[in-house]
């Protein structure tokens, strides 16, 4: 007695003390300071508060408004002998304006019984869809960012396009990352739609499949961040070029469907309520970058090569015989723009003839790497050769000038009998006559040939039409046997049916081998499974769904006779009574194997 009178004194308490402690009924909202025009932003209305009426505001018709989704929470606290309620309700619109100006969100009214109180108004600047909201700019993790770096303020999923740099010289390479933004649930990426770039050629990186998201906080805000892309655009003209939006559509997560009144609360609103998959496009700000024009003049020797470069040249042998070939290799490393760095001019002594140059990129995937110009020389001519030095110039836009890159020569000393017979060719030389450096050109062969009659074409014989009809019969055949076995392996509930007596029987040759390893009280668990299986596998219904009654249900609409159904319902009792009763009792576990196959057979030949 004791006992209950302290319970209900500490009870009596606990109520006096909800009661006696009022708190001041307050009412704030969130809102960005400014948007781009299209994206949607959230509106977030907080009130210390579960009882009374919200009067929500009249939102500007240009204004669109989804919501709200209200979500409430109450947690009491006992502190040094004090109790303490803390009720709170959150509201939350999905508000996007298309277009741009400045707008004001009017107060919101929440009303008790005993007091109103209103919100703050706020107002909000919608900036156009390409340009990048003033309150962008900010610094994060220790260095400024340019705008449209960073997510634009109010939105949760964006894409961006990060440059190395946004002034550069014509032709210099520019390093271009677009990125993924999102403080939401994404499912997965569709479609990504790249514009022209025009004025720019462009050369994707190989990247990674995007699978991830990476932790990334920026201006205090915490996002999920991944590369979508990397490439390298190199600038063909000179001047302002604007690069349009990236599009891409993301595919987002949203809770859906109606909140149960009896559980107003947050984790029960995320449990009753389903989750939808919502398709939305995104696409990064339009952005223009700064081309100045290479310095005039240009030097003679420059074939387009921007960026920081060395050269270097090898050849394969200093000593050769006539006609035989050997390797000159000119070989441009550095960074910069090697897809554009053009062939070195080399004036070759008479008497070797050049052919065109293999050309080789190898590149660590950006724009640094080295460009190698393969040239096979072969001497027409003995005696000693000088091949002059190689002379190349590029504009390096550190330096801002044009450097010029020297390769050393060489000096060829090449041995042989003129007019021997490993000359297999003419060849010219300037100033002189042709020469005949080999043999291989014969006269046409004189006299009287002897000329056949040719055979009869196969194609004016029967036979050939006989056998390609025959051809085109069997392959008509064998393309819509093979559509058929398509159609028939798509169907995955056919072919359960089709395989439900074969793997019924399957599970009932387990339960024999059961019965014959003396585990007596698992068999008829094997029984009620192949039975079971089967009906599911037989009838199509999912094993979630499968019940007597429905299964009972289904056979009668396929008439199947009361003697089956009745003989199935006591197998189906006899398995269910093993779980209760001891195993000596009622029939015995291997004839009640028999009848499960004796019933799955009339089944099957019912039901097929």
């Amino acid at each position: 007695m004791a006992e209950m009178k302290s319970i209900l004194t500490i009870v009596i308490f606990l109520l006096a003390g909800l009661t006696a402690m009022p708190q001041e009924v307050t009412l704030t909202v969130d809102a960005p300071a400014t948007a781009a025009a299209g994206e949607r932003f959230r509106v977030i209305y907080t009130i210390n508060s579960t009882d009374g009426q919200f009067t929500p505001p009249k939102f500007d018709p240009a204004f669109t408004v989804q919501g709200p989704q209200q979500s409430t929470s109450r947690n009491v606290q006992w502190i040094n002998g004090d109790v303490k309620t803390v009720a709170t309700t959150t509201l939350i619109y999905f508000v996007s304006v298309s277009e741009p100006g400045t707008y004001t969100i009017p107060a919101a009214q929440f009303e008790t019984k005993k007091v109103i109180v209103s919100s703050e108004e706020r107002k909000i600047v919608i900036v156009p869809a390409g340009q990048a909201p003033a309150a962008g700019q900010a610094q994060g993790q220790g260095q400024t960012r340019a705008a449209g770096d960073v997510p634009s303020a109010g939105t949760d999923v964006s894409l961006r396009l990060l440059f190395g740099d946004r002034e550069v010289y014509a032709g210099e390479p520019i390093t271009v990352t677009l990125k993924l933004y999102t403080r939401i649930n994404l499912s997965g990426l569709q479609e990504l739609k790249y514009p022209d770039f025009k004025g720019f050629l462009r050369e994707d990186i190989e990247t990674p499949p995007l699978r991830n998201l990476e932790t990334e906080v920026i201006d205090g805000v915490q996002y999920g961040t991944g590369v979508v892309q990397r490439m390298v655009l190199y600038p063909q003209i000179s001047g302002d070029i604007r690069i349009d939006p990236v599009e891409m559509t993301v595919l987002v997560q949203e809770r859906t469907g109606a909140r149960d009144p009896f559980f107003d609360d947050p984790f029960f609103d995320s449990f009753f309520s389903s989750v939808s998959t919502v398709p939305r496009k995104i696409a990064t700000q339009p952005v223009t970058i700064r081309v100045k024009p290479l310095p005039l003049p240009r030097p003679a020797d420059f074939h387009g090569a921007v960026g920081s470069f060395s050269m270097e040249s090898s050849l394969s042998a200093p000593e050769a015989k006539l006609n035989d070939a050997i390797n000159l290799m000119i070989t441009l490393k550095g960074s910069g723009s090697l897809n554009l760095a053009g062939e070195p001019v080399i004036n070759f002594p008479q008497g070797i003839e050049k052919y065109d140059p293999k050309v080789t990129i190898r590149s660590s995937g950006t724009s640094s790497g080295s460009k190698i110009f393969e040239y096979l020389l072969i001497p027409r001519n003995t005696g000693t050769f000088e091949i002059p030095p190689v002379s190349y110039t590029v504009f390096d836009p550190q330096q801002e000038k044009y450097v010029t890159l020297r390769a050393g020569g060489f000096t060829v000393n090449v041995t042989g009998t003129p007019g021997a017979e490993e000359g297999t060719a003419p060849v010219y030389i300037p100033g002189e006559d042709v020469k005949y450096l080999g043999q291989d050109i014969r006269f046409i062969r004189n006299g009287n040939g002897r000329l056949s009659t040719v055979a009869t074409p196969l194609v004016t014989k029967l036979y050939y039409w006989l056998w390609f009809v025959l051809a085109l019969f069997i392959t008509a055949g064998v393309l819509l046997l093979r559509r058929e076995q398509m159609k028939r392996n798509a169907d995955i509930a056919g072919q359960r049916n089709r395989k439900a007596a074969k793997n019924a029987r399957k599970r009932l040759a387990k339960a024999t081998a059961l019965l014959k390893s003396r585990r007596n009280e698992l068999v008829n668990t094997e029984v009620a499974r192949s039975i079971w299986g089967y009906l599911g596998d037989k009838l199509r219904i999912p094993p979630s769904e499968i019940t007597r009654e429905k299964c009972n249900a289904a056979l009668t609409e396929r008439k199947v006779g009361e003697d089956l159904i009745t003989e199935l319902n006591r197998i189906l009792n006899a398995t269910e009574y093993s779980q209760y009763a001891p195993v000596s009792e009622g029939e015995s576990p291997a004839a009640l194997c028999k009848r499960a196959d004796t019933l799955i057979g009339r089944l099957d030949d019912v039901l097929d």
